[in-house]
């Protein structure tokens, strides 16, 4: 596949460096070329009684990657001519009229461009719609960017009201079926508890408070996923040069939705639910081109493409384990020299 065994190995030890650091105690992690397995490793143990060794099929919970499947969900209604991206959040909910955020846009909700504060707990609000109808629009949408967990809960509840069902039955029958992502979901079931790598949250338990309070399933947070299912979701948002598309899970036009920066400068780079080259959150590193797009999740979860190399990384950390949470900036920025030494990987 054109790629360096040797400079592929030097993933390996620093990946095994982060459990020596105790930046987490486990992880998977899968990089794909060309549509094919080029590294696979896993190591560590799934808690901190050390107890129960992590392998390739461990079950992470995913945090914010759970933003793209919302996203991709969002596509397939444009596709099948249910919404477009310019409709305000007031169509689908009239009650929104009389709040801010009811002139707010879908893409603007997508692109964290819609002026809505990063975090706000939805505890203490009679149920989650009403918690983000009553969030302050901090800024004019469209005008700043900040990366907002409310924005994507106010997608799945447009998701869930327009289509008729729960947010983890519409994944379900709209991605992980088709896609047979098999040990992918929200709420696991105790049959998967034994896969599953712990955080602080119990067992089985999204370690989001926002999902936590929403029963688990939530536009923003709680999907859990293996490092397998997850290399093909993100095969199905990039099928693999001058292969045919197996899953015909987005059109080619949707894809470039999802692919392509949706934001214009000089706010910061975001397509239809990914980090888009020049967005801080991309840990893209050094040697990988502007067209790179991925997702993170706070647990110490990463998902990233490049379309130019045709290259799909998987990694996956449960670096919440430890009570304090341990260092995230370590996190990130093994996240960037992971992605130099793929990159320097690559010889044609």
């Amino acid at each position: 596949m054109g790629m360096s065994t040797e400079a592929l190995n030097r993933v390996e030890t620093l990946l095994l460096n982060g459990i020596d650091d105790s930046i987490y105690s486990c992880y998977t992690c899968l990089v794909l070329r060309h549509g094919n397995v080029v590294f696979e490793n896993a190591a560590g143990y799934l808690n901190t009684d050390r107890t129960e060794r992590a392998y390739i099929d461990t079950i992470f919970d995913c945090a914010s990657i759970s933003k793209t499947i919302t996203a991709t969900m969002l596509l397939q209604c444009v596709e099948e001519g249910i919404l477009h991206l310019d409709q305000e959040v007031r169509y689908f909910f009239p009650e929104a009229a009389d709040f801010p955020i009811g002139t707010v846009s879908l893409k603007k909700l997508a692109t964290h461009t819609s002026g809505l504060p990063p975090w706000r707990s939805v505890k203490e609000a009679p149920n989650p719609l009403e918690a983000v109808l009553n969030a302050p629009i901090e800024a004019e949408p469209g005008t700043r960017y900040a990366y907002s967990d409310l924005g994507y809960i106010m997608l799945g509840l447009i998701l869930e009201r327009l289509l008729g069902d729960s947010l983890d039955m519409l994944a379900y029958s709209r991605i992980f079926s088709i896609l047979q992502m098999d040990f992918t979901g929200y709420c696991p079931p105790v049959e998967w508890h034994s896969r599953l790598a712990a955080t602080t949250a119990p067992l089985g338990v999204v370690h989001d408070p926002n999902a936590r309070v929403m029963g688990g399933i939530a536009g923003h947070a709680g999907l859990f996923s293996t490092a397998t299912d997850l290399a093909r979701y993100c095969i199905a948002i990039m099928p693999p040069k001058g292969q045919k598309d197996e899953w015909n899970l987005l059109t080619p036009l949707a894809r470039k939705l999802a692919h392509n920066r949706q934001t214009d400068p000089p706010l910061s780079a975001h397509t239809i639910g990914w980090f888009a080259y020049p967005n801080g959150f991309l840990p893209k590193g050094d040697l990988f081109s502007s067209h790179t797009f991925g997702h993170t999740g706070f647990t110490g979860t990463m998902i990233m493409i490049e379309p130019e190399l045709d290259i799909i990384i998987v990694l996956l950390t449960n670096r919440v384990i430890y009570e304090n949470e341990n260092d995230g900036v370590a996190s990130i920025r093994q996240r960037k020299l992971i992605a130099n030494l793929i990159g320097a990987a690559v010889q044609d």
